[in-house]
């Protein structure tokens, strides 16, 4: 209802302020339920290393990185979830600037996949970007190549490589 109010009235409505906070509020009350229900979960079957990752990416998406990284490292231990925890590891590595630990975590992780699936694409994107953070352009730009190879349309990688080609004409 709230999303709802905002997207029908603008920023000038007296109201807007009030549910925008209102909405702020819920989407919080949400994640903390979700991550204290995972956290439930993982703590009755500690061995269990789906609900670690469950609880993993739950605290990614809360942008609780530091407290995420033991519950990926263990996660990786599932062969079901092992590329998902890897590319969840490179994030939290990345948005903590600890990039070389992400772009080690990511390249360990594309290696693992042979064809370029939809995993494969974004653990590769997400490499591209680590490595533009690192102001490495070339390894950036090869990463973006891969992907564009295989999907012109993911993402932003078709404006990425082809910008790439105007800045040499020029």
């Amino acid at each position: 209802a709230h999303e709802e109010f905002l997207s029908t009235h603008g920023t000038d409505d007296e109201l807007y302020a009030k549910k925008s906070e209102e909405l702020r509020l819920a989407r919080k009350r949400r994640v903390e339920i979700l991550i204290d229900d995972a956290r439930q979960r993982a703590e009755r079957n500690p061995t269990d290393l789906q609900l670690r990752f469950e609880l993993g990416a739950q605290l990614v998406n809360a942008r609780y990185f530091r407290e995420a990284l033991p519950e990926l490292q263990r996660a990786r231990q599932n062969p079901n979830a092992r590329l998902k925890a890897m590319n969840l590891l490179g994030r939290c590595y990345r948005e903590l600037g600890m990039l070389d630990l992400a772009a080690k975590q990511l390249e360990d992780a594309a290696g693992e996949i042979l064809s370029m699936d939809a995993m494969k694409k974004e653990i590769v994107y997400n490499l591209g970007l680590v490595y533009e953070r690192m102001s490495e352009r070339e390894k950036s730009l090869h990463c973006m190549k891969q992907i564009y190879e295989a999907d012109y349309g993911y993402k932003d990688v078709a404006v990425r490589v082809e910008s790439s080609y105007e800045q040499k004409i020029e």
